[in-house]
């Protein structure tokens, strides 16, 4: 049976009212299945799924469920697990161990994954960018007033009501919003087409992301927000001041002007602090990404491909069928010229540790307390397992053609996984199995160790227990290492592989660069944003503190006429002018250094290595 998606339907059965009861073949499997349903429009999980089936076991189930009305995550949780500790005791009654952990998560998290820590501190960016924006709009209404005080109290004096003058820099000052804004529009379309273009590996459901009207009103309503905060009020508070101060008391010179630039002054030195929090935290974001991406893999990644097959086995037969693979595939790819060593392997970089992995026990210290036995990730694969990979063996051997199905059960474990078992310093000859595994035959004897690789997440090394493939299961995934690109072997590869079975074939490659480059893509377009907008608030404090000094020596031009009359150098001028100037940026520099201090700490879930 298969469920089509509603694009399915309308571009490949022109949106037929009788698709229901007909037939479609899957060409990898070239199983046959009848059409019984048409999911609604707009349904997209898993992302980019096409085509519904009925679920086949295979190793690993991925269970979607809604929480009844009065349950709470916390319950369910605790519910499930019970459900599944009790399944586990019945299988054992079957004479059968079942050994299998569960990972529960909202949806939210399944889909999105750990990407809320970037919006979170990039929508921080944003605020504090905003925050920056008003507060350098702030002191230009302040210079503006400065400059406007004898204007509005002639306005005044000759008749117009604080209504009138507030009516007046409402329009001027709406229509320098509308300006700004309509800019801003434009900007953020443009922008959002360069990030669309880009399209992240690291930024999930990236089909989704529109400019639409709650977004753009949002952003519409912040605006004529900030523009009656640091816009209009000031403005109708200079409209309604006293008329004869301003009349009586020379703005260039007099006391007000001077507490009026001492007011510029903070917020300025605010700017500059601003500025520095938001360019500290872009400094420890590239280097957090310049960390990654220089890491220490544990394995050679360049020239390292991934092949998925496919065959069309029932679930009978599936692995008789996966297990003949082993025979054919291997020998067929190896006598390729641009192919060195190739591999089955269980899952692909960076699958997580928390999927096929298994509780463990070391033989002599069996214990039936799960604290006692740690959960480790497992790894299968074949003779050229470690050579493929470039992984360094630190004692004993790698896997050899003769770990079959019937010989001794053999296991080697990373540096990692023999200390959190206890090993010692040489584990050689020891013997371990799955905890609880009771059947005959359980016990493996390890016979390597091998260095920690960073396999299954990027930012640490995983514990790793290796079981030859012939002793656990292949899902027909298996590793290549090639001595040019991929892409120009993949011809003869396909032929290679039709010729040693006909009915497999390859339905997917990918090579381990382009998986690194996905797990650095999202720490990447972080550190790209926030350098951004680093730059954007340094700009905004520069000009802020342009117009800063502008003013002052505007304001202070007879006093510099008549000091120069005295005697005066422009170089001593000079010199006290980037004195105050410096004097502000210092203190914003302080302010800010240490703010950055504090707000660094939420960065930690984003940073690698940097502290």
């Amino acid at each position: 049976m298969l469920v089509i998606s509603y694009d399915i339907w309308q571009r490949r059965f022109a949106g037929d009212s009788g698709v229901l009861g007909r037939h479609l073949t899957n060409p990898y499997t070239r199983r046959r299945y009848t059409i019984v349903g048409v999911a609604p429009a707009g349904l997209a999980y898993p992302v980019g799924v096409e085509y519904w089936s009925p679920t086949v076991y295979g190793g690993g189930l991925d269970v979607v469920a809604r929480l009844a009305p009065t349950a709470t995550p916390a319950a369910a949780r605790a519910e499930f697990f019970s459900a599944i500790g009790d399944m586990y005791r019945k299988q054992r009654t079957r004479g059968w161990e079942v050994v299998a952990g569960a990972q529960i998560r909202t949806f939210p998290q399944a889909v999105l994954g750990d990407v809320r820590p970037v919006l979170q501190v990039l929508a921080a960016a944003v605020v504090l960018l905003l925050l920056l924006a008003c507060v350098n709009v702030g002191s230009l209404v302040l210079l503006r007033m400065a400059t406007r005080t004898h204007e509005i109290a002639v306005r005044r004096s000759l008749g117009a009501t604080a209504g009138d003058v507030g009516r007046l820099l409402l329009v001027e000052t709406g229509a320098l919003a509308i300006v700004g804004g309509s800019l801003g529009f434009f900007l953020a379309v443009a922008l959002l087409r360069m990030l669309l273009v880009l399209d992240p590996a690291g930024l999930p459901r990236t089909d989704l992301i529109r400019l639409g009207n709650a977004p753009l009103a949002a952003a519409v309503g912040v605006t004529l927000l900030a523009v009656v905060l640091v816009g209009v009020l000031p403005a109708l508070a200079a409209a309604q001041s006293d008329l004869a101060s301003p009349l009586r008391i020379d703005v260039r010179s007099g006391s007000e002007t001077r507490a009026r630039r001492q007011v510029r002054r903070w917020f300025v030195a605010a700017q500059v602090a601003l500025a520095i929090v938001v360019l500290a935290g872009a400094g420890l974001l590239a280097r957090s990404l310049e960390r990654l991406q220089r890491i220490d893999l544990g394995y050679r990644a360049d020239r390292l491909s991934l092949l998925w097959l496919a065959v069309p086995v029932s679930r009978a037969d599936a692995e008789a069928k996966f297990s003949a693979l082993l025979d054919w595939i291997p020998p067929a790819l190896r006598a390729l010229p641009g192919i060195t060593a190739i591999t089955p392997v269980e899952a692909p970089p960076f699958f997580g540790p928390q999927i096929f992995n298994a509780p463990w026990e070391v033989e002599g210290r069996a214990s039936s307390e799960p604290s006692q036995n740690p959960r480790i990730p497992i790894e299968a694969g074949g003779p050229e397992y470690f050579r493929a990979l470039e992984i360094p063996l630190l004692r004993g051997r790698g896997f050899l053609d003769t770990d079959r199905e019937k010989a001794p059960k053999v296991a080697i474990v990373s540096d990692g996984a023999a200390r959190l078992l206890r090993l010692g310093a040489d584990p050689i000859g020891q013997r371990i199995r799955m905890a609880g595994d009771t059947s005959t035959g359980a016990w493996r004897t390890v016979v390597g160790l091998a260095g920690d690789i960073r396999f299954r997440s990027l930012r640490e090394a995983t514990p790793t227990i290796y079981l030859p493939a012939r002793q656990y299961f292949s899902q027909g995934l298996f590793a290549v290492r090639t001595v040019g690109p991929l892409t120009g072997l993949l011809p003869a590869i396909r032929r290679a592989v039709h010729d040693a079975d006909p009915e497999a074939s390859i339905v997917r490659t990918q090579t381990i660069e382009e998986l690194l480059a996905g797990q650095r893509a999202l720490p990447r377009l972080s550190t790209l944003l926030l350098s951004g907008f680093g730059l954007v608030a340094l700009l905004l404090a520069a000009v802020g503190l342009y117009g800063l000094m502008a003013s002052v020596v505007r304001e202070q031009t007879r006093e510099i006429g008549v000091r120069m009359a005295l005697g005066a150098t422009p170089a001593q001028l000079r010199r006290e002018v980037l004195s105050a100037a410096l004097g502000v940026t210092s203190v914003g520099a302080a302010v800010g250094l240490a703010a950055a201090l504090v707000s660094s700490r939420f960065l930690m879930a984003l940073l690698f290595q940097v502290s």
